[in-house]
C-alpha cells in the first residue's frame, strides 16, 4: 500500500512541472511574434534561435548532470533516434509555429495550438496506447470548449491578419507534429531523463532547421540567417530568453513531468494555455480582453481537474 501511495505522490507531482512548463510556454506566441513581426526576422530564424541557444543550454545541462560518457552512450546507442524524432518533434512544430504568427493573431495561434491534448489522446486511444474512460472525454470536451470560447474572445483581431486562415492551417500543423512526435518518444521518457531526451531530440531538430536554410525564401519562411544584420540589443536578450527559458528549461520541466504523470494525461494542463496566452497578449501587445477569457480559464481548470483526479486514482 506504502508503494502505491508512493507512486500517486510521484505521479501527481509531476502536474506542477506541466503547469510551470505551460505556463513558460504561453510567452513563446508574444516573445516571437514581436521577433517576427517588429524586427522582421523570418520564421526560420527565430526557429533557429531559439532551438539553436535552447539545444546547447540543454545539452551542457545534460553533460553537468550525467557526465560525458554517460551521455555519448545514449547518443550512440539511441542518438539517431532520438535526433531523427527531432526532425518532428522541433524542425516541423517549429517551422508550422512561426509560420503561423507571422499570419495570425499570438491569441489565435495560441488558442489552436492548445487543441493537442485532445489530439494526443485521440492518438494514443487509436493507437491503443490508452483506453478512453468518461473522464478523459470529459477533460477533452471542456478543453476542447477552452480553446473555442478563447478562440471568440479573439475575433475581433482577425481584421489586423487579412491571412490569418492561412496562419490557422499552419498551427494545425504544428499541433499534428507534436502530437505525433509525443506518441513516438514516450517510451524515451521513461527510459532516459527529460533532461537527455530533450537535449538531443532538440540538437537534432536544429540540424533539420539548418537543412531548410537555402529553402527558407521559396518556402515562405523569410530571409533565413539574416539575424545577424538585424537584431537589436533587446533582441538578443529576447532570443536569450525564447532560448534558454521556454526551449531549456521549458522542456525540461515538460518532459521531467510527462515521465512522472503520462504524456496523454500530462498534456491536459495544454488547455490553460490559450487563456494564458490571451492574458499575456493583453498586457504586453494591448489586444482586447473579453467575458470568453474569464470562461476559458475556468474551463481549462476543470478539465485539467477532472482527468487529474482521475488519474490519481488507484486502477
Amino acid at each position: 500500500m506504502a508503494e502505491a501511495t508512493t507512486g500517486t505522490k510521484s505521479k501527481y507531482s509531476g502536474y506542477p512541472m506541466i503547469f510551470l512548463a505551460v505556463a513558460l510556454f504561453s510567452t513563446i506566441e508574444v516573445g516571437s511574434q514581436y521577433l517576427l513581426k517588429e524586427l522582421g526576422l523570418s520564421a526560420l530564424d527565430v526557429s533557429i534561435l531559439r532551438f539553436g541557444i535552447g539545444g546547447i543550454f540543454l545539452t551542457f545541462a545534460a553533460l553537468a548532470k550525467i557526465g560525458r560518457r554517460n551521455y555519448f552512450a545514449i547518443v550512440r546507442k539511441d542518438g539517431l533516434r532520438l535526433g531523427l524524432l527531432g526532425l518532428l518533434g522541433a524542425t516541423a512544430v517549429s517551422l508550422f509555429f512561426h509560420r503561423s504568427l507571422m499570419l495570425t493573431s499570438s491569441m489565435i495561434g495560441g488558442a489552436i495550438f492548445s487543441i493537442n491534448p485532445a489530439v494526443v489522446t485521440l492518438i494514443f486511444v487509436i493507437f491503443r496506447v490508452d483506453k478512453l474512460n468518461w473522464q478523459r472525454v470529459v477533460g477533452i470536451v471542456l478543453g476542447i470548449s477552452c480553446v473555442l470560447v478563447t478562440n471568440m474572445g479573439a475575433q475581433a483581431h482577425e481584421p489586423e491578419f487579412p491571412r490569418y486562415f492561412a496562419g490557422n492551417m499552419s498551427m494545425i500543423g504544428a499541433v499534428l507534429s507534436w502530437s505525433f512526435y509525443f506518441l513516438l518518444v514516450r517510451d524515451y521518457l521513461k527510459k532516459y531523463s527529460g533532461l537527455v531526451v530533450s537535449s538531443i531530440m532538440i540538437m537534432g531538430g536544429l540540424i533539420g532547421l539548418l537543412l531548410f536554410a537555402p529553402f527558407s525564401s521559396s518556402l515562405g519562411l523569410g530571409e533565413s540567417l539574416a539575424f545577424f544584420r538585424t537584431l537589436t540589443t533587446f533582441g538578443w536578450v529576447l532570443a536569450l530568453y525564447l532560448g534558454i527559458v521556454t526551449v531549456g528549461l521549458g522542456y525540461y520541466l515538460l518532459y521531467t513531468g510527462l515521465a512522472k504523470t503520462g504524456v496523454s494525461s500530462g498534456m491536459m494542463v495544454f488547455f490553460i494555455k490559450p487563456a494564458l496566452v490571451a492574458l499575456l497578449a493583453h498586457f504586453v501587445q494591448g489586444q482586447q480582453l473579453s467575458i470568453w477569457i474569464g470562461l476559458g480559464i475556468i474551463l481549462a481548470t476543470t478539465s485539467i481537474l477532472v482527468v487529474g483526479i482521475a488519474d490519481r486514482k488507484p486502477a
